[in-house]
């Protein structure tokens, strides 16, 4: 007949009492404490008031996708944004951060509607410098906007577009 070791019966008991006390405390942790961030990807038409002169007349849309914490992001004049949304969801040309309720993005935004600081008259360039900062109010994005195209910040104030979902044809 085998004798039974107390001592390695009682180390694996403990061993796996330990496991199971150590996951418990770290799921009810995990369950009060930590969220996820809400989902702030989608379209914002952005249609500010105090646009420099050559800018009065129009729309910007900046387009937001979202990776947790991390944003990707383009901003397009809308009389272009058919032609370069495909364009632009491949290939942002923002980036930042998500943190709290605030957002941050920056980078180089391609063909958008240019400023001549001197003259305020309305050019073409293939590049502008652009930086968002803004704060999320449920589907309302509101924040400043400033690009090296002009001196000015400008603030604004923008409501997610509802998601249009395409429906396939069956044959």
């Amino acid at each position: 007949m085998t004798k039974i070791d107390w001592k390695l019966l009682g180390f694996y008991g403990i061993a796996i009492g330990s496991v199971v006390v150590l996951f418990n405390i770290v799921s009810v942790y995990g369950e009060s404490n930590l969220k996820a961030r809400p989902a702030i990807s989608g379209r914002y038409r952005i249609q500010a008031q105090n646009w420099p002169g050559c800018l009065k007349s129009e729309v910007l849309v900046l387009s937001i996708s979202q990776s947790g914490i991390y944003l990707n992001g383009s901003l397009l004049a809308e009389k272009s944004r058919e032609e370069s949304e495909i364009n632009a969801e491949e290939n942002p040309s923002l980036f930042g951060k998500w943190e709290n309720k605030g957002l941050m993005l920056s980078g180089v935004v391609p063909r958008l509607i240019n400023c001549d600081r001197a003259g305020d008259t309305a050019k073409s360039s293939s590049k502008t410098l652009v930086n968002i900062q803004g704060v999320m109010n449920g589907d309302i994005l509101n924040g400043k906007i400033s690009a090296s195209s002009f001196s000015e910040v400008v603030d604004f104030s923008s409501q997610r577009e509802a998601v249009v979902k395409e429906q396939k044809k069956e044959h």
